[in-house]
């Protein structure tokens, strides 16, 4: 199974995570986004030894999708801090979506990364999240 992928759109790119459960399908589209922040990727050489909480929430899931890449590439500028996973839940309670846990990540080297592509933010264009066949699949179009 395909757990991340990137794909074209326009002068921008898509990004795309899978899932089994919601969690697990927001985790992975942060994969889909490092292969865009970075030239170099060894996925067995990652230490994932900086973690950092998060806690979101939204009305919509779309809008949470959104929100969430934007605070990951936020604290990829400002923290020289590449994220890779998610580790928490999304919950619905009172009309809202509650994205709660923690970001596992190592630091930006531009020695052992490279450098990929300027990502600005997360945009609402294709921004879906949906389940399909007990498959979650979350998307949205990054402005590069």
């Amino acid at each position: 199974m395909t757990k991340f992928e990137t794909f074209e759109h326009g002068a921008d790119i898509g990004i795309r995570g899978y899932g089994e459960t919601l969690s697990e399908a927001f985790s992975n589209i942060l994969k889909a986004l490092a292969i865009l922040l970075v030239e170099n990727l060894n996925w067995k050489d990652l230490s994932l030894n900086k973690k950092y909480p998060i806690e979101i929430e939204s009305e919509f899931l779309d809008e949470l999708l959104v929100v969430f890449i934007n605070k990951v590439l936020s604290l990829f500028y400002l923290e020289k801090i590449l994220f890779f996973e998610f580790k928490g839940e999304i919950k619905e309670k009172n009309g809202k979506y509650i994205l709660k846990g923690e970001l596992l990540g190592e630091t930006y080297l531009h020695e052992k990364f490279g450098y990929g592509v300027e990502v600005k933010g997360a945009t609402f264009t294709m921004a879906e999240v949906k389940k399909e066949n007990n498959l979650w699949i979350v998307q949205c179009v990054v402005d590069v």
